[in-house]
Parts: structure tokens; C-alpha cells; sequence
């Protein structure tokens, strides 16, 4: 867990929500808490830890936050490489359009096999301010890229609870993308192009200042 005072206890996933400006006692997530495709917003500062999963597909990818009110984008996870056997004569058991996630199937990324190189990333949301995820992906030529938001469900599915521990294979919130989410003759629906979780377990009030 993360918290305001910096110290961390654990090894990872955290919602951390920080009250600030209130004799610095935090104060628990609330119901107004939004976290999915129609926008990410908080009523106090909160800082979420993420964890990039897997990716599949040739693609490309760069995930990050981006502020709806400003514009501004912060890069949470970017692939070094599109996949892990890129570059090798390694074969690629391909199979677009379904999910495959847990598998080794289409293009497989992971932290290991050095497609992405922070399994772990941070994000300090501001209150009372609209942000969102985006997806931005690049064809192995160069020639095809792609940008998509969360705040549509043919991009992102949000899967899970900030601070509902782990159910099943899901620690918090599992945002699984589909990375060709926008309105478009056969669309397909593998939201398994890139994966993440965020948070996992309750915040930790801190203790009141004396």
C-alpha cells in the first residue's frame, strides 16, 4: 500500500485514497468513486497502483492516463518490443479476434519475455477532476496507428473492484483492451491486446497528525 507519508507496505496493487487538506487524515474511498468507461474521477487526491499483465497482437503498445479536462498524458506502460519473440525466428501461433489471455497464443507480451519493462506503475489522480485511460498502437510497418479511449466499452472492459482483493484470477480492477474499439465494419472483440489491473485492497487510514 501506498500512502501519502511515501511509506509502503506490501509488495504491490494498492488504491491509496489520500485526503488532503483535512488535519491529514484519509478518507476511505466513496461511492462516488467513478472507475470505468464513463469517466475515472475521485472526490480526494488518490493514487492507484497498476500492473501490466499480458499483451497479444503484433501491434505495438503505449497505455497511459490522459486528464479530460487539460489533455495532458502520462505513459503508465509502453512495449519495448511489439511481442517477445519479436525480432527471433520464433513461430507465432496467431488467432485474431478471440481472447486469448493466459496464453501464449497471438503474439504474447509480457514483463518477462521483455516486451514491457515495468511490471508496476503509480498514478496520483487529482479530486475532483475527469480523466481516462488510452490505448495508442503502432502496426510493425509503421504504417497503421491506432488511438483509443476508455471512455468507450468497444475499447475497454473494466472488470473487478478498486478494493475487492483478489476474485479468482483478478487482483482490483482488470482493464482489458481491444485495441481496434472503435465503430467499424467487422470489428472484432479480443479484449486481450493489452492488460492491466489496478488497485486490489482498501486503503489504511492514516493516523491523525498530533
Amino acid at each position: 500500500m501506498k500512502r501519502k507519508n511515501g511509506r509502503t507496505t506490501g509488495f504491490k496493487w494498492l488504491l491509496g485514497a489520500i485526503a488532503a487538506g483535512f488535519m491529514g487524515v484519509a478518507t476511505p474511498v466513496h461511492a462516488e468513486d467513478l472507475f470505468g468507461n464513463e469517466a475515472v474521477q475521485f472526490p480526494v487526491d488518490t493514487t492507484i497502483e497498476f500492473e501490466f499483465k499480458e499483451s497479444h497482437g503484433a501491434y505495438r503498445s503505449t497505455l497511459g492516463v490522459v486528464n479530460l479536462d487539460t489533455g495532458e498524458e502520462t505513459v503508465l506502460f509502453q512495449e519495448v518490443k511489439p511481442y517477445d519473440g519479436f525480432g527471433s525466428e520464433q513461430p507465432q501461433p496467431s488467432s485474431p479476434g478471440q481472447n486469448n489471455i493466459g496464453t501464449a497464443i497471438d503474439f504474447l507480451g509480457t514483463v518477462d519475455g521483455g516486451a514491457v519493462e515495468n511490471r508496476l506503475s503509480e498514478y496520483t489522480f487529482k479530486a475532483n477532476t475527469r480523466y481516462a485511460f488510452y490505448l495508442e498502437s503502432v502496426s510493425p510497418t509503421g504504417q497503421t496507428r491506432r488511438s483509443v479511449r476508455s471512455t468507450t466499452n468497444l475499447a475497454a472492459a473494466f472488470n473487478g473492484s478498486l478494493d475487492g482483493g483478489t476474485n479468482e484470477e483478478i487482483t482490483g480492477v482488470r482493464i482489458a483492451w481491444d485495441d481496434t474499439g472503435l465503430p467499424q465494419p467487422g470489428k472484432d472483440e479480443d479484449f486481450d491486446d493489452f492488460v492491466i489491473e489496478a488497485g486490489g485492497f482498501p486503503p489504511v487510514p492514516c493516523p491523525p497528525i498530533r
